[in-house]
C-alpha cells in the first residue's frame, strides 16, 4: 500500500528543495531556508508526512505515511504553490510563497517519531502532537532562525503568517498563504487516495468509485 523511498529518491527530493530555495531572491529567506533545511535534513529523511494507527480514531484519512513522505510532500506542495504562483507573478511575492512553501511542515519534524523501519508503523506520532500540533511549532521553529537575522518584524511575520494559517487555523490575509494552502491541500488529498486507496472506496457497494485503466493503480 505504501512504498518508502530509497535513499536516492531522497536525495533527490532534497536537492529539489535546495533548488526551489535558491529561487529565493530575498538573501535573509534564502539564507535562513537553506540553514533549517540542512539543519533539519536528518529528519526530514526519516519522516512520513501523514499519519495512521491510535488517530484512526479521529481521522479517516492520511498522506504519504512511508519513509521519506514528508520530504516527497514538502517537494510536490513547493512544485505545487510555485506553479500556481507563476499565474499571479506580477501580483504577489514568490520569495514569500517559496519560503513557506518548502518550510510549512517543518513542525513534523518534531511530532513525528522517525520512521519504523520494519515497516510496521501503527502510529508515527508522539506525545507532542496531542499536546501541540506541528502548525505551532513548525512557526516556533521558523521564529527562531529568522530572529537571528536583520529582518523587519512585519516582513518576519509575513513569511511567519504562511505557516500559521496553512491548515486553516488561522483567518488568512495574503494572496501568498492562500496559495500555499491549496498547494498543500491539493498534494494532501490527491495523495490520500494514491497512498491509501480505502478513500477511494464507495462504502454503500464496498467497492472503487471508479475504475481505473492504468494497471499500476492499486
Amino acid at each position: 500500500m505504501f512504498k518508502n523511498l530509497t535513499q536516492s529518491q531522497k536525495e533527490e527530493k532534497f536537492n529539489g528543495l535546495i533548488n526551489y530555495a535558491e529561487k529565493i531572491n530575498n538573501n535573509i529567506l534564502k539564507k535562513v531556508c537553506i540553514e533549517i533545511l540542512n539543519d533539519y535534513k536528518e529528519k526530514l529523511f526519516c519522516r512520513g508526512a501523514g499519519h495512521d494507527g491510535i488517530e484512526m480514531n479521529k481521522y479517516n484519512r492520511t498522506h504519504q505515511c512511508f519513509d521519506g513522505g514528508l520530504l516527497d510532500h514538502l517537494y510536490n506542495v513547493t512544485k505545487n504553490a510555485y506553479n500556481i504562483a507563476l499565474n499571479y507573478k506580477e501580483k504577489v511575492d514568490m520569495d514569500l510563497i517559496l519560503f513557506g512553501a518548502i518550510l510549512h511542515d517543518i513542525g513534523k519534524t518534531k511530532i513525528f517519531d522517525k520512521w519504523n523501519e520494519d515497516g510496521e508503523v501503527k502510529s508515527n506520532l508522539n506525545y507532542s502532537y496531542l499536546l501541540v500540533d506541528h502548525v505551532y511549532i513548525g512557526e516556533k521553529i521558523v521564529e527562531e532562525y529568522l530572529d537571528k537575522e536583520d529582518i523587519s518584524e512585519k516582513f518576519k511575520y509575513q513569511a511567519l503568517h504562511i505557516i500559521a494559517t496553512h491548515m486553516d487555523t488561522m483567518n488568512k490575509h495574503m494572496a501568498e498563504a492562500y496559495i500555499v494552502s491549496y498547494a498543500d491541500s491539493i498534494d494532501a488529498d490527491i495523495e490520500n487516495i494514491i497512498s491509501y486507496p480505502r478513500n477511494a472506496i464507495n462504502p454503500i457497494y464496498n467497492d472503487y468509485y471508479y475504475e481505473s485503466e492504468n494497471p499500476d493503480k492499486i
